[in-house]
C-alpha cells in the first residue's frame, strides 16, 4: 500500500510537508536522511546561516505556528521537479 503523505529519500521515509505552498524539510528530517546524530543539521545551519537568504534558502517558522501552518502536503508525492 502506498502512503501518499510520504516520500522516500536515501531509504528513509519522510512525511511530505509544506510551508506557504512550498515543500520544506526540517532539521530533524535532514539528520535522519543523512543518518547523523540529532542536532547536526541545526548546528551546521547556525554556523552557515550568514551565507543563506531567509525566505529563499530557509524559512524561520515560529514554533507556535507549526501545528496550524506547517502541514502535510496531501495532494503531492515524490519529487515535485519530475514531471
Amino acid at each position: 500500500m502506498i502512503n501518499e503523505n510520504l516520500i522516500t529519500i536515501n531509504e528513509q521515509e519522510l512525511q511530505i510537508k509544506e510551508w506557504n505552498g512550498q515543500r520544506v524539510i526540517t532539521f530533524k528530517d535532514v539528520d535522519r536522511v543523512h543518518q547523523r546524530p540529532d542536532g547536526t543539521a541545526s548546528r551546521n545551519f547556525r554556523t552557515n546561516r550568514k551565507y543563506l537568504i531567509e525566505n529563499e534558502d530557509y524559512f524561520a517558522i515560529p514554533k507556535k505556528e507549526l501545528p496550524t501552518n506547517f502541514v502535510a502536503n496531501l495532494s503531492k508525492r515524490g519529487n515535485p521537479d519530475i514531471k
